[in-house]
């Protein structure tokens, strides 16, 4: 009966501790202004790097993983086992979005997946089964920096800004987004500058 004890003690002492970090697994997020407090510098458990980064933080909101000082958020999160870290970042909804020919993402729907030609929106044909969308349809519309996946992350990206004729470097935050977001400079030049 003790050993029995002593068992269910252990696991609710183990339990806690998980229910504990799990906000050490959640992603940084800035909250936002809407209550009117002040916010300001804040620190998370960033899960790709395993260590407490500082960010900035608007007042409101937001979720758990904020901490008001680096030591505050290492003794919360130094527990947090690479394996715990690793089996979070595995369900990142980071997908990668198919590509048309110069880099170009197709058109897809609210999960990623490509959109079939049938359904192709306007300004976008079919290539090889994939709805790839005209120069108007990338190179006309403003630069999207995209949501933050589960886990996060900040992705340098190059946009097409038509009063400079030029593309210009942003940071994109893993998911959905538009078509105005190529991976490197050279795509970018290529399918959107004016001749």
């Amino acid at each position: 009966m003790n050993g029995q004890f002593l068992t269910l003690a252990l696991l609710a002492v183990a339990v806690g501790l998980s229910y504990q970090q799990e906000e050490c697994l959640l992603p940084r997020d800035k909250g936002d202004s809407s209550c009117g407090e002040s916010g300001g510098l804040r620190f998370y458990f960033d899960l790709r790097t395993k260590h407490c980064q500082p960010f900035r933080y608007d007042g409101c909101n937001g979720n758990g993983n904020r901490f008001t000082s680096s030591s505050e958020c290492k003794t919360k999160c130094s527990g947090v086992s690479a394996d715990a870290a690793d089996a979070a970042n595995a369900h990142k909804m980071v997908v990668d979005v198919p590509k048309c020919d110069g880099g170009v993402r197709a058109a897809v729907d609210e999960n990623s997946k490509a959109i079939s030609c049938d359904k192709c929106p306007s300004k976008h044909k079919c290539v090889q089964g994939l709805c790839c969308p005209n120069k108007e349809a990338v190179c006309e519309v403003n630069y999207d920096t995209g949501k933050y996946a589960f886990a996060g992350s900040h992705t340098p990206r190059y946009f097409y800004d038509k009063s400079v004729d030029n593309c210009l470097l942003f940071t994109y935050y893993g998911v959905l987004g538009n078509g105005n977001n190529f991976e490197t400079y050279n795509e970018c030049i290529k399918f959107c500058k004016k001749n």
